[in-house]
């Protein structure tokens, strides 16, 4: 049966915890339950979804629409575009035959690459690879998710750039319709002999900061935090965010908090122990001062007030509040109290992003 192979690569990396990751996921089975009403879909569409973070992962292998199931999507550290579009050409390898003589090989895949951050990983020897043997027999689309996509590296993959604006009011509803009605006309294109034919995306999500922030290693727009649950030793990410001049400063405390670059809190995310399989293991090198966080997160497993507990090891864990506890990670015995940063903190080590 020729096919027609689209693949959903998404980052999963620790910048995209919470709503962004929760919104994807339900715009998968969205996606999937708006396709299967169309006949060409039906016929011709075969989804696979794979997920980055530090390292990549075939979450469905490449699928017939109608056996097509929407995966959880984990999360985890890095964003390792680099590895994404290894795994991703190895898939085409391996999933998409190409024609032969006397048989026509599968139509030209569609790969939608969703990215919201810069690459943490050296991606240049992937590009290369992509450009010498796979950017004219594959249509690869670049979402720039909230704009934070490299747009520097995303340009020498394609001319398909879009700037995805997801604080718009019912942004991801209406981009989980765009690539619903680009796969369905898509469909319809290609079995008439044309080529990829992509919906267009409402100005009023389609948008955002240009890409290529000058990060280097670490995704700098947030300080991302790895820390285990002191009763359960499951792990969570919490995440706080900068707020790149997004608020008014007329209020002297943001005028303060800008110029001191402090990131206040955005999420405390429950994650499973896959989340270390999808990061590279590599350390950040890079540290946060505990007075530049601004909000305590609650553990998201047993809900202690205290979710940014520092271990004498280096790691975080939630406590109940003063006193001993001990640390999930390391099992040695710690005595923690409440900094009010008068004594000018502590460092923390940070996530990649």
């Amino acid at each position: 049966m020729r096919k027609f192979p689209i693949f959903l690569v998404i980052d999963v990396s620790e910048s995209m915890a919470g709503d962004a990751l929760i919104e994807l996921e339900n715009g998968m089975r969205q996606i999937t339950a708006d396709l299967m009403t169309d006949p060409y879909a039906l016929e011709t569409a075969w989804l696979s979804v794979i997920a980055f973070a530090g390292r990549a992962r075939t979450l469905t292998p490449l699928t017939e629409l109608p056996e097509f199931v929407p995966p959880h999507l984990p999360i985890g550290g890095g964003t390792g575009l680099g590895g994404a579009l290894v795994h991703l050409m190895d898939e085409i390898d391996r999933n998409v035959s190409v024609n032969t003589a006397g048989q026509k090989g599968d139509w030209k895949p569609l790969v939608f690459l969703m990215t919201d951050g810069v690459p943490t990983d050296d991606a240049e020897p992937a590009v290369r690879r992509w450009k010498q043997s796979y950017a004219d027999r594959v249509s690869l689309v670049a979402v720039s998710i909230g704009g934070g996509g490299d747009h520097a590296v995303l340009s020498q993959l394609t001319d398909d750039i879009i700037p995805f604006d997801d604080t718009a009011e019912g942004a991801f509803k209406k981009f989980i319709m765009w690539i619903t009605n680009s796969v369905k006309s898509s469909t319809r294109s290609v079995t008439a002999g044309g080529g990829i034919s992509l919906a267009k995306m409402g100005d009023d999500v389609s948008g955002g900061a240009s890409g290529g922030l000058p990060f280097e290693a670490v995704d700098d727009r947030y300080a991302v935090f790895v820390g285990r649950c002191a009763k359960s030793r499951a792990p969570y990410v919490v995440k706080y965010e900068r707020h790149l001049n997004q608020i008014g400063s007329q209020d002297p405390r943001l005028a303060e908090l800008f110029q001191r670059r402090d990131y206040l809190l955005k999420a405390a995310v429950p994650v499973q122990e896959d989340y270390f399989e999808l990061s590279d293991g590599s350390r950040s090198e890079a540290s946060v001062s505990s007075v530049q966080l601004i909000g305590q997160p609650d553990c998201p497993h047993c809900h202690a007030p205290f979710g940014m507990a520092l271990c004498g090891c280096g790691s975080i864990h939630c406590v109940q509040g003063d006193g001993p506890a001990i640390c999930p990670w390391c099992g040695k015995t710690g005595n923690y109290g409440v900094s009010d940063g008068s004594d000018g903190g502590f460092e923390i080590e940070r996530g990649r992003g």
